[in-house]
């Protein structure tokens, strides 16, 4: 009986081996030497280029980037949330809304924080909760 339940005749396409994880060699160690980092210098005024990045790469600054229709539209649809109190008020009325969907939305939706235990509670092995 302990014949046929040997590992060789359990396993029958191969036997089973451990992996092992393979370990890299071969990798040098090299300090790390920042550019403008020698001397506590981080900041060339005279390569700005390089030490703040190309600002000519991100187009033209000019007015005449956007057409006119497309900013007069950006100006107007932003033009009530200049004042303190437009934008206090659109905050405030935010607010409200999800106070409001707190206190009856949930209970439309029948979350189980507002429709309670469904089942009794299973009894434990001693008898308690």
């Amino acid at each position: 009986m302990q014949a046929a339940l040997s590992s060789k005749a359990c396993v029958a396409a191969r036997p089973v081996q451990s992996r092992t994880a393979a370990r890299r060699t071969g990798a040098k160690r090299a300090a790390v030497q920042a550019k403008y980092g020698e001397e506590s210098r981080f900041f060339d005024l005279q390569d700005l280029e390089n030490t703040i990045g190309s600002w000519d790469m991100y187009g033209k600054e000019d007015k005449d980037r956007y057409p006119n229709l497309q900013s007069e539209f950006f100006e107007r649809a932003a033009g009530g949330l200049k004042r303190r109190e437009y934008l206090l008020g659109l905050v405030s009325v935010g607010l409200v809304g999800i106070l409001a969907w707190g206190g009856k939305g949930s209970k439309i939706v029948k979350l189980p924080i507002t429709v309670g235990p469904q089942q009794t509670p299973a009894v434990g092995p001693r008898g308690r909760l």
